[in-house]
């Protein structure tokens, strides 16, 4: 057998088969790793043209269109609130990202199918996690794996240990919502989602913006001060905004600060812990004495938010612990399976 036949059988042998994907695809990001290493890490963003009916972009070069896309050409998020929100945008931009990433996996992928684990919420009905499954098959799955996104979150923040998950509880603050999940004896006891993320604090500068200063910002730089000046505690930071003045539709840039934001933030926040506090109490009594005796865990990338840990302490009267890596913690947890 010469090295040529070799490798051919080598590349249809299904046995060798052995690579595995691992996918988190939320709202706001989507990471994929291959085996133990990254290959992808980019926004859950497409942009489609509608009259040839083609993708243009996806991730980082879709998401710089946004607002400045001519009417052809739609800039679409195909997963909202944690979900997927366009089954047909969700495939074009999966497929997109493959094909480009997995150039050396192409065969294998069109004639024995790609093995990945995918996170998916733990609130997802039956019904959305078949439509999942389906999709994945559709863009070159043929092994999937389901895993709830709240226990992997879990399973990140103890090191892997599941002797850990006994009586714990993880807060996922993400882009479109937030995720509360309570584990005992390594399982799911309940969980409980709100459509409450970080993207609406964007929104809520942007107002800001618009009603203090009768200034419009666009979404990129509103998104970059959420992460400079956002705070709901006595935080003062700063950020530069540069806009177009609503009176004039001049440029205008104008100095936006902590102070700016802060009320606002604050009573979004709170209303958000009202609802947490709320399922706390729906809780059998001894599992949330537990729960609270050893403290709530929060991850995720909003959960970066200046004084949000404080807040939940001073709500819940508990401690807690705020992830080293909250951005992260759903991948990681996939890769500790």
């Amino acid at each position: 057998m010469n090295a040529m036949d070799f490798n051919i059988r080598n590349l249809f042998s299904k046995k060798s088969n052995t690579r595995e994907l691992f996918l988190d695809v939320g709202s706001s990001n989507t990471r994929i790793y291959l085996n133990d290493k990254e290959i992808f890490c980019e926004p859950t963003c497409i942009a489609y043209h509608k009259n040839t009916e083609s993708v243009v972009s996806v991730g980082k070069k879709a998401l710089m269109l946004l607002g400045k896309a001519p009417k052809s050409i739609e800039v679409a998020f195909p997963v909202q609130h944690g979900a997927v929100s366009n089954t047909k945008y969700l495939e074009l931009y999966l497929k997109t990202i493959l094909d480009d990433l997995l150039i050396d996996l192409k065969f294998r992928r069109l004639i024995f199918g790609l093995s990945g684990k995918f996170a998916v919420m733990s609130t997802l009905s039956p019904a959305k996690k078949k439509l999942t499954k389906n999709l994945l098959k559709k863009v070159g799955f043929s092994k999937i794996d389901l895993v709830d996104s709240s226990y992997l979150a879990a399973l990140s923040v103890s090191s892997g240990d599941k002797k850990q998950l006994n009586n714990i509880c993880i807060i996922d603050f993400g882009a479109q919502k937030t995720e509360i999940a309570v584990f005992s004896m390594g399982e799911l006891v309940s969980s409980k989602s709100f459509k409450r993320g970080g993207i609406q604090l964007t929104e809520i500068l942007q107002k800001v913006s618009r009603v203090k200063h009768k200034c419009v910002v666009g979404w990129h730089l509103a998104e970059e001060a959420k992460k400079q000046v956002g705070a709901v505690d006595s935080s003062r930071n700063k950020f530069a905004l540069r806009g177009k003045d609503i009176v004039s539709q001049a440029s205008k840039t104008v100095v936006f600060s902590s102070d700016d934001v802060r009320e606002e933030f604050s009573e979004f926040i709170n209303d958000l812990l009202d609802n947490i506090q709320y399922f706390i109490s729906t809780l059998p009594s001894e599992t949330a004495i537990s729960v609270l005796d050893k403290g709530i865990f929060l991850t995720g990338g909003a959960s970066l938010l200046s004084g949000l840990d404080v807040a939940i302490i001073k709500r819940l009267k508990c401690d807690v612990f705020l992830s080293t890596n909250p951005k992260r913690d759903i991948l990681n947890g996939l890769l500790l399976l």
